[in-house]
């Protein structure tokens, strides 16, 4: 983890109306569903998604956003696609955060 100071007043722009895609990883095959969730705060789709997902659910948080092609990509919030294998110590202890160590 890297920590550094920084001055506030760096960044030009804020987005208060997010997109976050949840998956929801059932069972032991790790089947997907995911949901696209608007109007409401990362605290929020936290709560409502851990409520939702069963004993036997892994939950990961994305961030949707668009790049400057209009393209949709993600930003993970909370670990990452639970089916994708990890391809950096970062992406492990993503996984590692959700439960989801690289088993696949």
């Amino acid at each position: 983890m890297n920590i550094e100071e920084v001055d506030e007043r760096d960044s030009t722009w804020e987005q208060h109306d997010s997109t976050f895609r949840v998956y929801f990883a059932k069972g032991i095959d790790r089947a997907i569903t995911t949901m696209d969730v608007s109007d409401a705060t990362f605290s929020e789709v936290q709560r409502w998604a851990q409520e939702k997902a069963g004993d036997d659910t892994i939950v990961a948080i994305a961030l949707v956003g668009l790049d400057s092609r209009g393209l949709k990509g993600l930003t993970w919030l909370l670990g990452m696609d639970p089916n994708d294998f990890p391809e950096s110590a970062i992406e492990s202890r993503m996984l590692a955060e959700i439960g989801a160590e690289a088993s696949v």
